[in-house]
């Protein structure tokens, strides 16, 4: 290439890490604050949606539970009470209804029976409203009023009896003529033409400047008298000024003609009705309120279809509502709830605010830092990156640098180190190609090894070959690494170091590398969990189909020589000595006495008092000179951990066995044969047992013989 050539562009490491990270920041901050916003605003519009729904259900659940409980009073009266009583004793009994409504419903102010000749009876409650038949100038203690309308020569009259709550009389006054007449009242007609309840939409009440709605039944006693209740709406009213909350929220209850059913001032709204003297419903229309008539009209605009959030303009401001069927039986009636677009958006947008001008700062404030730590970072890395290459090609070794007083470089360099130490190290274990990902312990390569006390552990499967020859070598491979897989977990667990893999065994040892006093107790703990956890695993192979693969384990505690074996090139870490020859020879005695794990009277002795042994037999392993005492290892009572007691036969034949064991000892035959026998009876599987017996049995043949 021509030295005269143009040179492309280089960056800087200090410009590109400010000009990249500059930009990131400018993204992801730009990214987050805008999705941010999106998000709050999305998440305001769905609050205020929910809120408008619970508000439309709360409402609901109100005019329901209102509707079931008068319905109830009303069933009961319309069963109970005979309508043909004379007015005045029809109105004492339903004074009592009305005193016992009066507890649960207020919204409840008249109870009431018409006649179908014409005759009429009201009791109303006179806590919130007055006729104004009755005058102005009751006594305090006036509660009900009752309206009596009776028929007689000259036509219908009305005359009216006022009463406090202990049914004493106040007022009585005289009949007067009257054109009131219940069965021209929208709820007579509907209610003779039924069985069940008819509810009246809201109306304008006969005698009172008050609107509301009647629930009304046929009598059941009387089939030609009908019951009703009159409920106003002044409790809605009340009821949707809890609801509102914030105060600029605006709730609106009208029928689909815009006649106002209920508004939190809806009480004053319809004193300004009676002082027009206006014998109507009050319309949305009549308030002279923009945003109550931008309600009505958005309903309008929509023909009452399917509710469904939308905002709107008044007065130029914008807001957001929803207007929605109440149901419940008002299919007519609808609430309406709008809040300014403002107030709803706020929070929102002062939190958005907020983050940007924190995303603003971090990003001037990120940027300068970057300048001033880019200008330290370029020549540390450049060596870091010369170290690296020249690890790569596993050329070991260089001269110690200063530590830098970056934290991260200063890592990064020890890092490397330690890279190029387990490299080093590793590559003496495994071929060079899987060195790069290894990572191992830190502990001295040299051939060799020193004496030290270990715990050994061997294991074997019971039948190995037998079951390999039945399945495809892929179908032992499967289950073999699924078994090991099981086995080497629970080992681990209790700090092993796994030795080697020999076929379908195991060997495993403790106390090394990593010393520790309690190496006999973790290895007995091991064996036993191992044990338990490959019971579980061979109900899994039978309950698949397959063998179980039945483990014996071999456990010895003594000195041996621990530490690397190999050649040059090749090493393996590994314990040599007569400590596990005697483990391996442990395991191979399982067969004789049909144990699983069996262990050494040193392993018993060191293991611990939460360990529970049964002495097996004083035997002569191949390799050795001297019997040595075995024992079978059978559970622990370790916290938290039940599963490793000893198995129920075991645990119950354990003192019986005790006591043979003595008999044998004291070479009193006919009692061990005793004992034994039971045993073999109480667990007839147990091989040990049969082991005994036999040698009971011929002891005792050549104690019976008479000395010649």
């Amino acid at each position: 290439m021509s030295r005269d050539a143009p040179k492309s562009f280089m960056w800087s490491l200090q410009g590109l890490v400010a000009l990249v990270f500059t930009l990131v920041v400018l993204a992801i901050s730009g990214a987050l604050i805008g999705y941010n916003h999106l998000q709050l605003t999305t998440l305001t519009f769905q609050d205020a949606e929910d809120d408008f729904q619970r508000i439309t259900n709360n409402i609901r659940e109100e005019i329901s539970g209102s509707l079931k409980v008068a319905g109830s009073v009303l069933d009961t009266a319309s069963l109970t009470i005979n309508a043909d009583l004379p007015l005045e004793d029809l109105a004492k009994v339903l004074t009592g209804v009305l005193e016992d409504l009066d507890q649960v419903l207020p919204a409840a102010m008249g109870i009431f029976v018409g006649r179908s000749d014409g005759t009429h009876v009201v009791v109303q409650s006179l806590d919130d409203t007055r006729p104004p038949e009755i005058g102005t100038d009751l006594p305090e203690s006036a509660a009900y009023a009752f309206m009596l309308v009776e028929l007689s020569e000259k036509g219908p009259t009305t005359r009216w009896i006022v009463i406090d709550r202990n049914g004493r009389e106040l007022r009585r006054i005289p009949p007067q003529p009257t054109k009131f007449d219940p069965r021209m009242r929208p709820w007579f007609g509907p209610a003779l033409a039924t069985t069940g309840m008819i509810l009246t939409p809201p109306y304008r009440f006969a005698n009172l400047p008050e609107a509301g709605i009647t629930l009304a039944r046929q009598g059941r006693r009387t089939p030609g008298a009908v019951f009703g209740i009159d409920m106003t709406l002044a409790s809605l009213d009340q009821y949707l000024d809890r609801l509102r909350f914030p105060a600029d929220l605006e709730l609106l209850v009208f029928d689909s003609s815009g006649s106002l059913i209920a508004h939190p001032r809806g009480g004053s709204f319809r004193k300004i009705q009676q002082a027009n003297l206006l014998d109507r419903l009050l319309t949305v229309d009549d308030l002279d309120s923009p945003l109550l008539s931008g309600m009505y009209q958005t309903f309008r605009a929509t023909n009452g279809a399917q509710p469904r959030s939308t905002s709107f303009l008044v007065g130029g401001e914008s807001y957001f509502g929803r207007t929605e069927r109440i149901g419940q039986g008002f299919d007519n009636l609808f609430i309406s709830l709008a809040i300014p677009y403002d107030t709803m958006v706020q929070p929102a947008q002062l939190i958005a605010s907020k983050l940007l001008l924190v995303s603003g700062g971090s990003v001037l404030l990120a940027l300068l830092i970057v300048l001033i730590a880019s200008r330290g970072l370029a020549l540390p890395l450049r060596r870091a990156a010369d170290d690296i290459r020249r690890i790569m090609k596993f050329e070991f070794g260089h001269a110690r640098r200063q530590e830098s007083r970056v934290v991260e470089v200063r890592e990064l360099s020890r890092a490397i180190d330690t890279l190029e130490l387990a490299l080093s190290n590793f590559m003496r274990y495994v071929p060079t190609a899987l060195v790069r990902g290894i990572i191992g312990r830190k502990f001295s390569s040299d051939l060799g090894g020193i004496r030290q006390p270990i715990t050994v552990l061997f294991t074997d499967v019971f039948g190995f070959t037998t079951m390999a020859e039945s399945l495809d070598p892929e179908q032992v491979m499967a289950k073999t690494s699924r078994y090991f897989s099981e086995l080497g977990t629970e080992l681990i667990r209790s700090g092993a170091t796994i030795d080697k893999y020999i076929g379908d065994s195991v060997m495993a040892f403790w106390n090394a590398p990593e010393t520790r006093d309690d190496h006999v107790a973790q290895a007995c703990l091991g064996a036993l969990r191992a044990a338990r956890r490959l019971d579980r695993l061979n109900a899994e192979f039978v309950a698949e189909g397959g063998a179980a693969m039945r483990t014996r384990f071999g456990v010895h505690t003594g000195d041996a020589v621990v530490g690397n074996v190999g050649s040059v090139d090749r090493i393996n870490y590994t314990a040599l000595g007569h400590t596990v020859n005697m483990a391996s020879r442990f395991e191979k005695l399982n067969k004789r006495y049909g144990t699983t794990i069996l262990v050494s009277e040193d392993v018993r002795q060191g293991a611990g008092d939460k360990f529970i042994f049964r002495f097996v037999d004083r035997a002569v392993p191949d390799g050795a000179h001297l019997a040595i005492a075995l024992y079978e290892l059978i559970g622990a009572d370790v916290p938290d951990e039940p599963e490793l007691l000893p198995p129920r036969l075991r645990a119950e034949t354990l003192q019986t066995w005790q006591k043979a064991l003595s008999a044998c000892d004291l070479e009193d035959w006919e009692k061990a044969n005793a004992l034994i026998e039971e045993l073999v009876v109480m667990d007839p599987d147990d091989l040990l047992f049969q082991v005994y017996l036999k040698r009971c049995q011929a002891n005792a043949a050549i104690a019976s013989r008479p000395i010649r």
